[in-house]
């Protein structure tokens, strides 16, 4: 048996007084091995970017929470760690590629910057090896010149070509 990478609990997800509905999300469990992939799929207003919110911490507190459950990955429940803790694991250990990139894309800053602000944060690298990194890693999420595109400011680029920035960021570490 492989061991659990992630093991969510009987997660209840709950919605500010005075919603349609209490709960976003209701006793929702799964359990994930290394390697395996997890596909949420669900109606408009079912709950999946809550859930995938939830496991990032990102929930919009203090209106919408976990109100029951358990989010356990590697051996930490991530709905009892510090905030401090879950701004370790964002990033290093676990990413979210956003459904809209133009709202999780920072307007003002490149895409090189953005994708640089992550190894500022996560790794030891000089200035030169996360440029060539951030080169590499828009290069393998298949982007035409890379070298332009770390440039280049998220309006600047096609819809299509801002969510494979978005991974090629969630590829980052």
């Amino acid at each position: 048996m492989t061991d659990t990478l992630l093991r969510i609990t009987n997660l209840a997800i709950a919605l500010p007084e005075g919603s349609e509905r209490t709960l976003a999300v209701e006793n929702l469990s799964v359990d994930l091995a290394p390697g395996e992939t997890l596909c949420i799929v669900g109606e408009s207003g079912s709950g999946k970017s809550l859930t995938a919110r939830a496991l990032m911490g990102l929930l919009p507190a203090p209106h919408v929470k976990v109100s029951e459950g358990a989010i356990d990955f590697c051996g930490e429940d991530l709905t009892k760690v510090s905030e401090r803790r879950l701004r370790e694991i964002r990033g290093s250990e676990i990413s979210m590629v956003f459904q809209e990139p133009m709202t999780a894309l920072n307007p003002v800053m490149t895409i090189g910057s953005q994708i640089d602000e992550i190894f500022r944060f996560h790794a030891d690298m000089s200035a030169q090896q996360r440029r060539q990194r951030a080169v590499e890693l828009l290069d393998s999420v298949q982007l035409p010149d890379p070298k332009q595109i770390v440039g280049a400011y998220p309006h600047e680029l096609s819809g299509g070509q801002r969510q494979r920035a978005m991974i090629a960021m969630a590829l980052a570490l």
